[in-house]
């Protein structure tokens, strides 16, 4: 796991830390997860999105999945949300007294359905002993355009973006230093978010319409993505994702310092996307892989 200090924040010894669990998009490759990114500001862990294999990359950096009791979800697209189920049980199992989930409409279909289709599993195991603290007392909030959050150390903040269906940015903010990280989940451009991205230390924006690199030589590979999109579905997807060269104009509007791109189909050329975003951002490029962590 590559880990990055941006240097102290400045308002004291509390820190925040961004680690990219998973950067994949919906077509899975054996090296990238699904869209998972943990935030952990004063030893408390808080989850955006629970994509495929989130369970086993937090195992992969070290976190216990008990610890995790606040879940947040951008949107309900199945590489945001896959391995709900996974988490809600394996943290249950683990230890977990709450889980607290803020998302938008279907959330709570969402949570219904883990009652519904694992209820015999559920019973089994509260038969073999698991507490039912921590399973049945699950809870959730929508999450609106006028969403706010805070917590002893920290603000969390909602701006609903362009997308194919109701889906949420977050702004999270470590009270203390006023350390800010700003997710913008899967959009297109427009002008709003610049705005509610001003001045962060970090933005994470997802990135669907990439240069394609080199396939790997070994192993499967899937044809249809080792060239870019043809031309009418790279127009449709233009209405619901960035370019990086977008993403890089997005995050000098914004004045960040940092810009970190994610969300690649299988092949990306990061060399390229680091590129592109960068002849229009002055700031520093990631074009991130599994396990990326930011410190700040």
């Amino acid at each position: 796991m590559a880990t990055y200090d941006l240097g102290p924040g400045s308002g004291g010894d509390v820190r925040m830390e961004v680690t990219l669990l998973g950067t994949a998009n919906p077509i899975p490759t054996v090296d990238r997860a699904g869209n998972a990114i943990l935030i952990e500001v004063d030893d408390q862990p808080y989850l955006v999105d629970c994509g495929p294999r989130t369970v086993y990359e937090l195992l992969r950096n070290d976190v216990d999945p008990g610890a995790v009791d606040r879940l947040f979800f951008t949107h309900h697209h199945m590489d945001h949300n896959l391995s709900f189920f996974h988490l809600a049980i394996v943290g249950w199992t683990a230890g977990r007294e709450s889980l607290q989930i803020y998302g938008p409409t279907g959330t709570d279909t969402l949570v219904d359905g883990l009652y519904d289709i694992w209820e015999e599993d559920l019973e089994y195991r509260k038969e073999a002993g698991y507490p039912a603290e921590g399973i049945e007392n699950i809870t959730w909030d929508r999450v609106t355009p006028d969403f706010e959050l805070e917590t002893d150390s920290m603000a969390v903040e909602a701006l609903p973006v362009e997308h194919s269906i109701e889906t949420y940015g977050f702004k999270f903010t470590e009270k203390s230093s006023g350390s800010t990280v700003v997710l913008s989940s899967d959009t297109a451009k427009f002008d709003g978010l610049s705005e509610f991205a001003a001045d962060a230390d970090v933005l994470v924006m997802t990135c669907g319409i990439v240069p394609v690199g080199e396939a790997p030589d070994d192993g499967f590979v899937w044809e249809k993505y080792t060239e870019p999109y043809p031309d009418a579905q790279r127009e449709v997807l233009m209405n619901y994702h960035v370019t990086p060269t977008q993403a890089g104009e997005i995050a000098a509007d914004a004045g960040v310092d940092r810009l970190v791109l994610t969300h690649f189909t299988p092949y990306p050329d990061r060399e390229e996307i680091e590129a592109e975003a960068g002849s229009v951002f002055d700031g520093e490029v990631v074009a991130v892989e599994d396990g990326y962590s930011v410190e700040f």
